[in-house]
């Protein structure tokens, strides 16, 4: 095992932090995503991300903050913890029996660490990544529960929320600054945390503009980190939440993503603004309210009016975006690597019939969309579950909590929802990661708050009437 030196700051900052400082550190470790502060070489130097580190700090915080028993209240049915418990226990025992079960039945696109072999069609049999994602998911599982139990005032969730936009500014920063090496010669720092054992894409151009992805080990990465928050920050803006702080980093995290060159971040962003929209509409029509203009939406049209004007100056500029994009989104399909994507969900459904519908094992198979990744590796029984987790975390809440407050669980499901998104397009495994259920522990913690809310005014009342 190799320890880095930067992981010195996360083990400092898991024992020193306090409750409110913990939650921040969790954060920031997140922007290190393309950092390893532990390698473990005896599984073919697998990396040890700095929130990893990080999470059994976390629980114990949680549960010295408010014990074992509050903790596992998250865990009641039929709260989305509930859920995802069962999801996670499911995908472990998938990762350990299945891949012996059905041992040399079906080919996958796997990858053994052990054997440093690269990604390749090979007999299934029990992998190294069946281990690493099975640890990963249980770590998510954790970091769940220990957020959820953290959250536990409206204070506590405010502080929450600058965290989050913290992290959205200092991802910010991080992409400027690696901007500033490929164009003004800057010495370059981000190698330095840079130094996972991933396979990294850090060079290059598309369209005459230079790939951004910050701290991470190549665009895509860097798109679906910085999608969730764009999601949270604009999501707060249109509710007036700290408006011209989350408004700016919601503006910069837009710039970021139209620029980053990554087919993952404008396919998102499409599907995310289509399926926000509808359901805005929906809203009012069911409300009978009318529709508000944000000033998110404000922005977007005044962008586009502004595009609208220079395509009028500069006609010429039509094709040079016409020829951008089919780079970068259309002509992908064709590339390479999008024939290599394409074969690793159509080699992902013949797991999916060849296990009976059962999967490889959590870890057992790559693919390149998340509904065939969790079908694959989990089969009917694990997507049913993980279904059945978002459904409870997108199941709106009916107390009367803060304005604030529900804007904060309100921007996590849109982080959520675009999250989703991106993994529609570009999500090799079917765990989703770690700082999706930390947003998913927002939405939980603020469902849990409003159903107590609901309970003790449903008391009050019933108390009210025996009093008269």
């Amino acid at each position: 095992m190799d320890v880095s030196i930067l992981a010195i700051p996360v083990i400092l900052a898991g024992i020193f932090s306090s409750s409110d400082g913990i939650l921040r550190a969790l954060m920031v470790c997140f922007l290190f995503g393309g950092t390893a502060a532990i390698s473990i070489t005896a599984l073919g130097n697998a990396p040890v991300l700095p929130a990893v580190l990080l999470t059994p700090f976390l629980a114990w915080r949680a549960i010295s903050d408010k014990t074992i028993s509050v903790s596992t209240k998250y865990l009641a049915y039929p709260e989305p913890g509930f859920w995802l418990l069962l999801f996670v226990l499911w995908g472990v025992f998938s990762a350990f029996a299945f891949p012996r079960i059905f041992a040399g039945e079906t080919m996958v696109f796997g990858m053994d660490r052990l054997a440093l072999s690269p990604i390749a069609v090979m007999p299934l049999r029990p992998f190294s990544t069946h281990l690493t994602q099975s640890a990963y998911a249980i770590l998510g599982l954790v970091c769940f529960v220990s957020v959820c139990t953290l959250l536990n005032s409206e204070r506590r969730m405010m502080h929450m929320r600058d965290a989050i936009l913290l992290l959205a500014s200092l991802n910010i920063g991080a992409a400027l600054l690696q901007l500033a090496e490929s164009y003004l010669g800057f010495p370059s720092f981000l190698n330095f945390v840079r130094n996972a054992n991933y396979a990294t894409f850090t060079s290059g151009e598309i369209g005459g503009l230079v790939r951004i992805y910050g701290t991470f080990p190549e665009a895509s990465s860097f798109a679906g980190f910085t999608l969730g928050l764009f999601a949270f920050s604009a999501s707060l803006c249109r509710d007036g939440v700290r408006p011209v702080y989350s408004g700016s980093v919601a503006l910069a995290s837009l710039l970021l993503l139209l620029i980053s060159t990554s087919s993952t971040a404008y396919a998102s962003l499409i599907g995310y603004t289509i399926a926000a929209t509808a359901a805005a509409m929906f809203q009012a029509y069911w409300n009978n309210s009318p529709l508000k203009v944000g000033p998110t939406a404000l922005t977007v049209w005044l962008l586009a009016v502004a595009a609208c004007v220079a395509l009028l100056i500069k006609p010429e500029f039509i094709t040079r975006i016409s020829d951008f994009f089919e780079l970068t989104l259309f002509d992908k399909l064709e590339s390479e690597s999008g024939r290599e994507r394409s074969n690793w969900t159509q080699q992902g459904w013949i797991n999916f019939i060849d296990t009976y519908g059962f999967g490889v094992g959590l870890g057992g198979a790559r693919s390149s969309s998340f509904p065939i990744a969790l079908v694959s590796n989990v089969g009917v029984i694990g997507a049913f579950l993980f279904i059945a987790f978002l459904r409870r975390l997108f199941d709106p809440s009916t107390a009367r909590l803060s304005h604030e407050y529900v804007s904060v669980v309100r921007a996590a499901r849109h982080a959520l929802l675009i999250f989703l998104m991106a993994a529609l397009v570009n999500a090799p495994f079917a765990d989703p990661g770690m700082l999706f259920y930390t947003f998913a522990a927002v939405v939980a913690a603020g469902r849990t708050r409003s159903k107590s809310q609901l309970l003790a005014e449903s008391r009050l009342g019933v108390a009210s009437k025996l009093l008269t």
